[in-house]
């Protein structure tokens, strides 16, 4: 099991570890995370390694740290429009999943320096076991949203959308940050366009 040795309490705790957890992600922007090590962080982060061993036992706790970081920022949105009340009809649902996917696409964007921990951490099994219990979380509520809007809606169906709502996205707004976000803005209109197309073929909502 990965984790942290300690967690920090006092301030002068807390900016160290601010500070390994920053010197890791800038390092990861720079290399593949097989290149980091406990030494090279807390030399980046001006810091004794002894002093990094005390809050993080190795290098996969801090990528774990990040992982948290990054999963932990999608949650909220989700679960907003999760508990929405029913929308009367298509149009309402339309605007909240317009609304959602720009939340979604400004969380990537204001992330975009942990954009590399999503290749790093499939390299580890706890790691990956993590993202997938997350994406499966993701997956039932964006799937009890659908079948909200329309309570006739399959739970097998609604699983298959919630699952490639959070794919498309996670794919398209990934691939656009890291190579080439001048055209981000359009990207995101594209994905509700497909994702609106996919969705109206199965809810089953008034005009």
């Amino acid at each position: 099991m990965i984790e942290a040795r300690k967690k920090p309490r006092q301030q002068r705790s807390q900016e160290m570890v601010e500070r390994i957890v920053t010197a890791a992600r800038d390092m990861l922007n720079e290399q593949e995370f097989k290149g980091l090590t406990t030494n090279a962080i807390a030399q980046k982060a001006g810091l004794s390694v002894g002093s990094l061993y005390q809050y993080f036992p190795n290098k996969e706790a801090i990528l774990l740290e990040l992982v948290q970081r990054w999963l932990a920022a999608f949650r909220p949105v989700s679960a907003f429009y999760a508990a929405k009340p029913r929308p009367e009809n298509w149009t309402g649902f339309s605007r909240d999943f317009c609304a959602f996917t720009r939340e979604i696409a400004s969380v990537y964007a204001q992330n975009r320096a942990l954009l590399p921990t999503l290749e790093a951490m499939q390299s580890h099994p706890e790691l990956r076991r993590i993202a997938k219990d997350h994406d499966r979380g993701i997956i039932e509520t964006h799937a009890a949203w659908f079948r909200n809007a329309d309570p006739q809606l399959p739970a097998d169906i609604a699983s298959r959308l919630g699952m490639l709502v959070l794919e498309t996205g996670n794919i398209c707004f990934t691939i656009a940050l890291m190579r080439d976000d001048t055209v981000y803005d359009a990207i995101i209109d594209d994905v509700i366009i497909m994702n609106e197309a996919l969705l109206r073929a199965h809810l089953r909502l008034p005009e």
